[in-house]
């Protein structure tokens, strides 16, 4: 891995087997991995400030423990992500956070759950009128502040 990259020594297929294991297919919806996620996981972790390092430092570690991952069945792979929780609790954990943020804004995921995919602005979301008597209460009170 370079300085200015750190994940150009990663081909995307660990990641793509890490995510592949942390989220299995789902009736229609086929496994993280299988979705080509990967791409994202490393553009979101090499974006966000508060993932770079982490993740680069997590990734690196898991790699190293687990260099035969992507070749392993699929079985050896659960069991090396439960050994890499156990010995590594919070590098698992970015790993895992990061995953779960890619995967649950994608277009398919949030289709499937049956969530719109768009911003909450300039649309919004319905809001029930406002209710003037609300502020009954506060409107017989004397001031408690001076006119400026």
């Amino acid at each position: 891995m370079s300085e200015q990259d750190p994940y150009s020594g990663y081909d995307g297929e660990i990641i793509s087997s890490i995510l592949d294991r942390l989220i299995p297919a789902n009736d229609d919806l086929p496994s993280a991995g299988r979705m080509g996620l990967e791409g994202e996981v490393l553009r979101l972790a090499g974006q966000q400030k508060r993932f770079h390092e982490r993740f680069s430092s997590a990734l690196g570690t898991f790699y190293s423990t687990n260099p035969n991952f992507t070749s392993e069945p699929a079985e050896l792979q659960d069991e090396a992500l439960v050994s890499f929780e156990a010995v590594h609790p919070d590098a698992f954990r970015i790993l895992l956070d990061i995953s779960y943020i890619v995967y649950y804004k994608d277009s398919r995921v949030n289709k499937r759950l049956g969530w719109e995919n768009r911003p909450p602005q300039p649309e919004g979301y319905p809001m029930k009128p406002w209710d003037e008597s609300v502020l009954k209460n506060i409107r017989k009170r004397k001031p408690f502040w001076r006119k400026a």
